[in-house]
This record gives structure tokens, C-alpha cells and sequence, in this order.
């Protein structure tokens, strides 16, 4: 059965279908041992017989034993399509399917393609399939509609429908649309991936800095969060900006001459890419000395390639070592890493080879900033 229910939802019965071909299964049996036969005779011979009396095509083969000579073997058993669905009780099912996949034909033509090729996508979502189609009909008529996904006034699909449904929505609408209603150079739907792709509004990430120089404070605040729009617009007269992985290290950083501090992105760094004016400071990184510290380091060097690293070396490992504690094995970035320095590069592999210690983790918050080079 439950062989049965894999191919079920492979969904080529449906395919065989739409493309107007035939759909049978063959199921091997396993051959049976001698040892098994002796040891489940009677359960074994009462199965034979329930598969004679079965309305299905059973193919047998003769084979024979030492001590039990030639006994007949099931060797495989074949299905129609008919018969399939009706030991699965899948046929009212079959029949919707059908008919989501002609409604769907029927609205948007461009569907047909995916349809034929992916048909278990109408069996894994045919819940749902209307409203996915009535989200298709909307960006349609209403392409980079330029608002909030809850603010989409989609009949019959509530405010939080697509939040929760974006792959197969992204799946549909990018087979739908036309080109110029979409942004194909957005491929990953993280990070409002969605939204940016489809033209619609999201909430921007939020940047928290402390402006290290009271000369520069602004309008005597020094600690202060902007939406990313308003933070590539700042541009203050600081000529150095240290970026710290964690929150706790950007609030204990001291007062520096002409300096300011980013803090608390995490892999969120990214954000920062497109903040043009930070290519004209003298940039510096400071993060955990993990694994994922050097990943961070390098993703954000790839954007500003005259960032330096700050209190992750050798001499902060040695300095500091008895503060070490155990990075999780689940959580260990063990891939490649392009943008480190060749001592950068030196440190983070002999994290992965545990060099170090065994999973040497040193978090940023334990090390004092007396041993940090500002």
C-alpha cells in the first residue's frame, strides 16, 4: 500500500493523462527465501490464495526450493489506471484534479506547460488551487501593484493567504506574467525576495547606529534606528565606521573622534550593500570568531572591498582562549569562503580543523575592548 501511495503522489497517473497517454504499475515482490516459506508457511500459502482471488493481474513464476521443490511465486502485479485509483479511493480526487487542471487551462493558457511537465503541483495544492488561480487573475489585471501584500483586495483570499503560499505563487505568477510585470533578476524570495520581484511594498529593515563623536551628534541624539530608504540618504561627516555582528558590542563601544558604529545585522549585512556613501569611509568588521564570523566578514567584504577585519586573529585567540566555549556542529559554516585575507583565511580554516580546540567558538562580547585595536 504504501508503495502504492508513493507513486500516487508522483502524480503520473494525472500526467498520463493530460498528455493523453496510458498509466499501468507494475510492483515487483520480493522473491521469497526458502527459510521464509518454511517459517510463515501457512501465511504465505493464505496470501497466494488472496492474490488468485484478486481482480488484479498477478504475474507468477516457478521456482524451485531444495526441500520444498518447484512452488508457484508472485513476481509482479499489474494496475490500471482504474484499478489504481480505486484500491487508493482516490477517484473522486482524480476527478478534481482534472477539473483544476482544465479550469486553470481554460484562465491562463502559459499554465499548461508547467502543468503537463508538474501535475502533482495541482494534487499537493488542490485545497487551495482556486485561490491560487484567483491570486493570478489579480496580479493579471493589477501588475507591480505597488502596496503592502496584506493590502491586496483579492476576493475570497484572506490578508495573510500569500505570505504564507509565496513558492507556489512565485511558481505561477513568474509562468503567467509577462516579462516587464516582474523582476526576473530577483531569484530568491528571502529577504522580501517576494515583493521586490512582484513590485510590492515591504517593510525595510531597520539600522541602528551610535555616533561615537559628540560633535556629530544629531540634534544631540547618538543612538539612533533608521528605515534602510532614510539610512542611505545619512551620509554624516564620520570618517570611520567600525560594523559590529552584536548588539551588546555596539552599545560598549567608547567615544572614537570622527566615528560611528553600526550594530546588530548579523547576516543581515547585506542591507548595508547598496549604502553608497559608506564606500568613501574607512570601514572596519568586527564579529564572533566562529565559522559564521569569517562567513559574515567575507559576505560583507564583497560588497566594500576595502572593509578590514578588527580583533579576529590569532592574538585575540590566544589572548582570550579560556573565554572560548563550543560552536554547535549544526550550526558550523563549513563551506568556502572568497573574500578573506590570506591570514583571514588562515584563522577560519583552522576553525573548521578545530585547530584551535574542538569547535572553537569565541563570542565577541567576551572579548575586552582594552585588547581591540580602535
Amino acid at each position: 500500500m504504501q508503495k502504492l501511495r508513493t507513486i500516487y503522489q508522483k502524480g503520473e497517473h494525472l500526467q498520463a493523462h493530460l498528455n493523453n497517454g496510458t498509466f499501468s504499475v507494475l510492483i515487483k515482490f520480493k522473491r521469497l527465501s526458502q527459510k521464509n516459506i518454511q517459517d510463515n508457511f501457512t501465511e504465505i500459502r493464505a496470501w497466494i490464495e488472496e492474490l488468485n482471488r484478486s481482480p488484479f493481474k498477478i504475474e507468477f513464476q516457478q521456482i524451485g526450493y531444495r526441500s520444498l521443490g518447484e512452488q508457484s511465486i508472485p513476481k509482479v502485479l499489474h494496475l490500471n489506471q482504474e484499478q489504481f485509483l480505486k484500491y487508493l479511493s482516490k477517484e473522486r480526487a482524480f476527478e478534481r484534479h482534472i477539473y483544476l487542471c482544465q479550469m486553470s487551462f481554460d484562465k491562463f493558457p502559459k499554465l499548461e506547460t508547467l502543468l503537463r511537465e508538474n501535475p502533482s503541483l495541482v494534487m499537493e495544492y488542490d485545497e487551495i488551487w482556486e485561490k491560487l488561480l484567483a491570486v493570478c487573475d489579480y496580479f493579471v489585471a493589477h501588475p507591480k501593484p505597488n502596496c503592502y501584500i496584506r493590502e491586496l483586495e483579492i476576493e475570497g483570499v484572506d490578508t495573510k493567504f500569500i505570505e504564507q503560499y509565496k513558492k507556489i505563487v512565485d511558481k505561477l505568477l513568474s509562468t503567467i506574467l509577462e516579462s516587464d510585470f516582474f523582476d526576473n533578476t530577483v531569484t530568491k524570495l528571502s529577504h522580501h525576495g517576494f515583493e521586490r520581484r512582484y513590485g510590492l511594498r515591504y517593510d525595510l529593515p531597520t539600522i541602528r547606529f551610535r555616533i561615537l563623536d559628540k560633535s556629530l551628534y544629531i540634534h544631540g541624539l547618538s543612538d539612533i534606528s533608521l528605515p534602510l530608504d532614510e539610512f542611505k540618504k545619512l551620509d554624516l561627516a564620520s570618517k570611520t565606521v567600525y560594523i559590529t555582528e552584536n548588539k551588546i558590542n555596539g552599545l560598549s563601544f567608547p567615544n572614537i573622534k570622527g566615528a560611528m558604529v553600526i550594530f546588530g545585522l548579523g547576516y543581515g549585512v547585506e542591507s548595508l550593500k547598496d549604502v553608497a556613501w559608506l564606500r568613501e569611509k574607512k570601514l572596519f568588521y568586527w564579529g564572533d570568531i566562529d565559522t559564521h564570523g569569517f562567513a559574515m566578514l567575507s559576505q560583507i567584504r564583497s560588497y566594500f572591498l576595502h572593509i578590514k577585519s578588527l580583533g579576529m586573529d590569532e592574538k585575540v585567540i590566544y589572548s582570550c582562549k579560556q573565554l572560548a566555549v563550543e560552536e554547535s556542529d549544526s550550526k558550523r559554516f563549513l563551506g568556502e569562503l572568497k573574500s578573506l585575507t590570506s591570514e583571514e583565511q588562515s584563522v577560519f580554516e583552522r576553525l573548521k580543523d578545530d585547530f584551535y580546540q574542538k569547535r572553537f567558538r569565541l563570542e565577541q562580547e567576551r572579548i575586552p575592548l582594552s585588547i581591540i585595536n580602535l
